[in-house]
């Protein structure tokens, strides 16, 4: 996920496509490295709601899913005419249809693992004395809703290119969600743990009695 998350700083993808060629194939590793973290990270999400059999789906879905859209993705890649580098790719989006259908082929998979997580947590009603982790599961319901259909802001701009701008409405409001349901989590887990850590108020009055 690291890898992904510094390709997306411009200065830093610049440099390392220059040291690959200048193809963009630091936009190909960003894409291969999505992919994977759906992988890893729909299986937790899976686990963490208590639902091993969606994990065990998903795994067995990528088994042959994953590869095959990495191969797709690559031939695409290849396909397309990137004659410099440009981060996003956005200077050819216009001319070039291989491109889009490449940048549409990185939405494949994680539009699948969104599927099927979306109505588990949905379903899930666990929550803490916070309630932190059913809000942080219906956020994260709500923005796997969104990546299940993240493929369709590139099939729109395949037949108008005026509409490349779709795929961002659908995607920033998935990432957000997402991240701000796994960040609720996390601080609800950490609060609890704080609190499960503290020594009974009565405990206390015992020992000192």
């Amino acid at each position: 996920m690291s890898i992904g998350l510094w390709l997306a700083v411009e200065p830093i993808y610049l440099f390392i496509d220059r040291l690959l060629g200048s193809i963009n194939l630091a936009n190909l590793i960003s894409h291969f490295c999505i992919n994977f973290v759906f992988l890893a990270a729909g299986v937790q999400i899976a686990h963490s709601i208590g639902r091993c059999d969606i994990a065990t789906k998903i795994r067995r879905f990528s088994a042959v899913g994953l590869p095959l859209c990495v191969a797709l993705m690559t031939v695409l890649f290849f396909a397309a005419d990137l004659s410099y580098s440009s981060m996003g790719l956005d200077d050819f989006r216009d001319t070039d249809t291989a491109v889009v259908l490449y940048k549409l082929s990185m939405y494949v998979y994680p539009s699948v693992v969104s599927a099927m997580l979306v109505n588990p947590l949905l379903k899930a009603n666990t929550g803490s004395v916070y309630r932190v982790p059913f809000y942080s599961k219906k956020l994260m319901a709500f923005g796997f809703a969104f990546g299940k259909i993240s493929p369709m802001g590139h099939l729109v701009e395949l037949s108008n290119r005026q509409l490349d701008w779709l795929t961002d409405l659908i995607v920033y409001p998935a990432m957000v969600c997402v991240l701000a349901g796994v960040t609720l989590g996390w601080i609800s887990a950490l609060l609890t743990h704080r609190r499960e850590l503290q020594p009974s108020p009565r405990l206390h009055h015992q020992k000192v009695s």
